[in-house]
């Protein structure tokens, strides 16, 4: 029903949005938008990255608006050159009808009717090839792959970040055929580089955790498992800290979990994160990852950090779910209990580890280039007539 509904919204704002057809598509215009839905920070991600690139690197070449749900909230963001609306308003239409460049992480690409001689970039939202997206099941229904042509149709240029993903998702389940820039993605080019030094503090700052201390990030993805899973924080925290160091830790919950929802973590000690702009300064801060299904496991990757997956459903999301890639193959340690994640991480061993991810880069077709916002921009340049 979701699906059907999308495709009559989709005609029917073609028919409501026509008169603003009549305004021209204006070059100096670009229009960003985040993920929607959730009450998560909306001015973060692929777009963000690129949008804060293209306004230190070309100050006021652009006009530049961005597309949220609550305007008010990033009152403190705005400048000369950057304009928050809000979401599904008639201002935000106006904009996104008359930009010549939008960038999306993935909203708005499969219902806007955005006009031909617009360009489109979808940078996506998650690195990698990991889980299996519901339209490329073998039982997609007819208006799901509805959905996706006319998503297929929207998109000018797609961002990858490996040759997998180019396969299996994009040209895959999206059955896109326009160009893909094999560049990786522009949130990437801090961790790619290894510039996170400055966001590491930040976190720390923010939390106020002394240097020398050590966090670990629990960011478990979106799902509705039929089993309680419970990460036991005492625990992890004693095996952790059993050779005196003082560890923390960050639970960030998925923007679209529901806070009722049978994924937590026990003990008194732990940070909440679910609130925090940046997915991505978090990964800089962390010296330890533990998450289950989610694409955060190729971002953190190329900090060649320890990462563990916790998996107590495995069976239960390997049925409903499955993956483009085998878990298997997956350069981390898996633990579907808690006596078996304290295992893991007693016997990490950092070398075999490094050499493990070095591999799966390479089985992957890695195409980070460090340099994603560069190039991007570039592309937007040309676009809008301005190289």
């Amino acid at each position: 029903m979701k699906d059907f509904l999308k495709i009559v919204y989709s005609y029917a704002l073609m028919v409501l949005l026509f008169p603003l057809r009549l305004f021209p598509v204006r070059s100096d215009r670009l229009v960003f938008a985040g993920l929607t839905g959730g009450d998560a920070y909306e001015y973060a991600g692929n777009p963000k990255y690129l949008c804060d690139y293209i306004r230190r690197e070309y100050p006021g070449r652009f006009q530049i608006y961005w597309a949220v749900s609550g305007p008010e909230r990033y009152r403190e963001s705005e400048g000369r050159d950057i304009t928050f609306v809000k979401h599904y308003s008639l201002q935000s239409f106006y904009y996104l009808m008359t930009a010549k460049v939008i960038v999306t992480s993935g909203s708005y690409a499969p219902w806007f009717p955005f006009r031909k001689k617009q360009y489109l970039i979808n940078t996506w939202h998650g690195g990698g090839a990991y889980k299996r997206l519901k339209d490329n099941y073998e039982d997609a229904d007819r208006l799901q792959r509805r959905k996706l042509k006319f998503c297929a149709e929207n998109i000018s240029l797609f961002l990858s970040t490996c040759r997998r993903a180019t396969v299996c998702l994009f040209r895959g389940a999206f059955h896109y055929q326009g160009e893909i820039m094999e560049i990786g993605m522009p949130r990437n080019d801090c961790l790619v580089n290894g510039q996170t030094e400055r966001a590491a503090d930040k976190v720390r700052a923010y939390y106020r955790i002394p240097q020398g201390e050590r966090l670990v990030l629990y960011a478990p993805t979106y799902r509705t498992p039929s089993q309680r899973i419970v990460l036991d924080g005492e625990a992890l925290l004693k095996t952790l800290q059993r050779d005196g160091t003082k560890w923390h830790i960050l639970f960030r919950a998925h923007r679209y979990q529901d806070k009722t929802a049978s994924i937590s973590v026990t003990g008194c000690e732990v940070l909440q994160a679910g609130d925090y702009p940046d997915m991505q300064e978090l990964l800089c801060a962390a010296d330890m990852l533990i998450t289950d299904y989610s694409s955060a496991v190729w971002d953190y990757s190329f900090l060649y950090r320890p990462c563990f997956l916790f998996v107590p459903d495995l069976a239960e999301y390997l049925e409903k779910t499955g993956f483009y890639t085998d878990i298997d193959q997956w350069p981390f340690a898996m633990a579907q209990d808690m006596a078996e994640l304290e295992k893991r991480i007693v016997s990490y061993d950092e070398n075999a580890a490094r050499e493990s991810i070095r591999r799966h880069h390479r089985e992957m077709g890695n195409c980070e280039s460090g340099r994603a916002c560069e190039l991007v921009t570039a592309r937007i340049l040309e676009v809008c007539g301005q190289e």
